[in-house]
């Protein structure tokens, strides 16, 4: 299997993994969670807050993997040999 096979297969199994872990983050903090509970505004609002929570602990993923991903992309096209030029 190539090299750059196996690390998408590899990233592929990690992300299905961690999706399906989902479901216990989105309990969160038992504070945070009883706080939010107690009330009936608060019940309607405990739903919006988990989704807010794991929705910020992505964004650095985000930046950090476009930031990884050009200097990637960038080091790959460097390693590209030039064209040998044209013969008049």
């Amino acid at each position: 299997m190539p090299q750059t096979k196996r690390i998408i297969v590899t990233l592929g199994l990690v992300a299905a993994i961690a999706l399906l872990g989902v479901s216990p983050l989105a309990a969160q903090c038992a504070m945070c969670r009883t706080a939010l509970t107690e009330s009936a505004e608060g019940r309607q609002l405990a739903a919006g807050f988990n989704s807010a929570i794991l929705f910020l602990l992505g964004a650095p993923y985000l930046v950090f993997g476009t930031l990884a991903g050009s200097l990637w992309i960038s080091r790959r096209r460097n390693r590209r040999p030039a064209s040998p030029p044209a013969s008049p």
